[in-house]
This record gives C-alpha cells, structure tokens and sequence, in this order.
C-alpha cells in the first residue's frame, strides 16, 4: 500500500497565534465602528483621518488578510465622492458669479484641498468641473450683460 503524499500546502501555513487572532479580531471592530463613523459625517478631512487605522508591527504583516481594512478603505472612498457630488450639486444651483467663486475657493481650501495626497484623482476632477462651471456662468453673465446693454 501506498502512503498518502504529505500536504504541502498546509505545510506552508504558518501558526496563528491567540494574540494575533484578537488583535486582529479588534481591529475589525475598530473598522466597523469607524465605517459607522464615516458614513456619518460631512468633512473629507475627518474622514481621511478615520480611514487610517493605527496596525501594529504584527498586524502590518497581515494586512491582506484584514478583511475589513479594505472595506473601510472603500467606504471612505464612497463617502469622499457623495461628499463631492454634494459640492458639485450646490454649486450648480448658484447663479451669481462672485458668489460661485467663493464657494469654489471655499471648497477647494476647505475640504477639496484634504484630498490632493490621498486622492488626487478625484481632487483633480473637482478642481476641473468647478473651474467648468464658474466658466460657464462667466460666459451666461458675460451674454446676459450684453443682451441687456443693446
């Protein structure tokens, strides 16, 4: 009779330690209570700051495997982007060119500009859709003022 071939695979698997499966069992709390957090709140700074969660050495290492590290990464970036659309919509709802600028310039130094390093995309497509929009309104004020003057 033959003797079954040993599992190599499993062999690869390193032990997991009770430590670790706590630390990482809090930090998954520490995720959720965060995501709860994210999804609450209207400033891109504070949510910039919830999604980096503090890992210890240990856990640096097992990082794929945290599951829930990665969702809150993506919920943060959902609730960057409803932020953004937000801005975006109440933007488009003023008519007045002065009054569209220092809401741009508002947005851009107060919550826009936490996104340059952590998104920079999303940082740049807000800068080019409200330069768009402020043109546009200079453009219909500019053809309003001249209707107006004949």
């Amino acid at each position: 009779m033959s003797q079954p071939l040993p599992n190599r695979r499993k062999n690869r698997i390193k032990p997991v330690s009770e430590t670790l499966i706590e630390e990482m069992q809090q930090i998954e709390v520490e995720c959720h209570q965060r995501m709860t957090k994210i999804r609450q709140n209207m400033h891109m700074k504070d949510i910039i700051q919830l999604k980096d969660v503090p890992l210890s050495e240990t856990l640096r290492a097992h990082v794929l495997e945290i599951r829930s590290l990665h969702q809150l990464e993506a919920a943060a970036e959902q609730r960057m982007r409803e932020i953004l659309d937000g801005h975006m919509i109440e933007m488009r709802r003023v008519r007045d060119v002065n009054a569209l600028q220092q809401l741009r310039s508002h947005f851009l130094n107060r919550e826009w500009n936490s996104l340059k390093g952590v998104y920079p995309v999303m940082f740049r497509e807000a800068e080019v859709e409200s330069e768009k929009l402020l043109s546009r309104l200079e453009f219909e004020s500019d053809v309003r003022r001249r209707r107006g003057s004949r």
